[in-house]
């Protein structure tokens, strides 16, 4: 298939365009039949993604709301195959080694590189499925004589996304919701038997041997035939016992305000009342006139002391 090759600046520029023109993958199978090296980047409202080929082949993706080693590490930590433990205390030790969580959980053996392979296989699968999700955005192709290779990343095969932007076309929300929903648990499994009930679905695609494309193709199919579910808040018997157990306790205060009521309206309070007699307001003045008269005595002195002192002076 000729390429026309468009100059811009010191980038070429092999084709352009808008994704809701092209879909994104006839734009992927162009560059694959080209054999083209570089990479295609595709602009949209909210993020950017980036698709690199070596020789036509798609060897690793991007994208820039959400950075690779962040998906590789809330893969580990959604998959259970990392304790909490380990976890927790990789995250004490990253300030003092100066390392991220990731690569304490790889230096220390805690992640094997066979693990982190598959991992970050599925972390670049799931930026190509995001990308091919968008219905608006701008793509371009910059042609490069080199790129360099990712460690430990599997290409992607242009033959397993066929399935997926099949799956696209003909029910995207059901996509949207799976893609979306990879760190929630399996709840109801009644035909997909390659999904751990009560566990997270990347635990099981982390599992799984299969390629991470064919297994969310299956997955996503199962679930548009209601084969299995993700454990949601908003299930029916989970909002009945939530709204029992707020009922309970609504109405467990509520007797504990109207005991407190009745306690408090079936005391008898029965304040103490003294009268003051005429009698016992002279006396008080009598004592008050008293201590008066007494502290003037005691500051300048009193009148037979100061007499007493005259006399002996004369």
């Amino acid at each position: 298939m000729p390429v026309s090759i468009l100059q811009k600046s010191t980038v070429k520029i092999a084709f352009a365009g808008n994704v809701r023109d092209k879909k994104l993958l006839d734009v992927i199978t162009e560059a694959a039949v080209a054999s083209l090296t570089g990479i295609l980047k595709l602009k949209t409202q909210w993020n950017e993604y980036s698709v690199y080929f070596v020789k036509g082949s798609l060897v690793y993706t991007s994208g820039t709301r959400k950075p690779m080693e962040k998906m590789v590490l809330d893969i580990i930590k959604s998959s259970g195959f990392i304790s909490r433990e380990k976890l927790i205390l990789c995250e004490k030790q990253k300030s003092d080694v100066m390392k991220t969580v990731l690569e304490i959980l790889i230096d220390d053996g805690y992640v094997s590189m066979l693990l982190y392979s598959k991992i970050i296989s599925i972390a670049m699968r799931i930026n190509m499925i995001n990308a091919m999700l968008e219905t608006e955005g701008d793509y371009s192709f910059e042609v490069r004589p080199k790129i360099d290779s990712v460690q430990g990343v599997r290409p992607i095969s242009v033959a397993y996304l066929k399935p997926v932007d099949v799956l696209i076309s003909e029910n995207r929300d059901s996509v949207r919701t799976v893609i979306r929903s990879l760190y929630s648990t399996v709840d109801d499994n009644s035909g997909a038997t390659y999904l751990v009930q009560k566990n997270t679905f990347i635990h099981s695609a982390v599992a799984s041997e299969s390629d991470f494309l064919r297994f969310f193709a299956s997955a996503v199919s199962d679930f548009i035939e209601k084969k299995w579910t993700f454990q949601s808040f908003f299930r029916k018997d989970k909002i009945l016992n939530s709204a029992a157990l707020y009922i309970f306790r609504a109405v467990l205060a509520l007797c504990i305000v109207v005991f407190l009521y009745l306690a408090l309206m079936t005391t008898t309070l029965d304040l103490k009342r003294e009268e003051i007699s005429g009698r016992d307001f002279y006396f008080i003045h009598d004592k008050i006139s008293k201590a008066l008269t007494d502290f003037q005595d005691t500051s300048k002195g009193s009148p037979p002391e100061a007499l007493r002192k005259v006399n002996d002076v004369k």
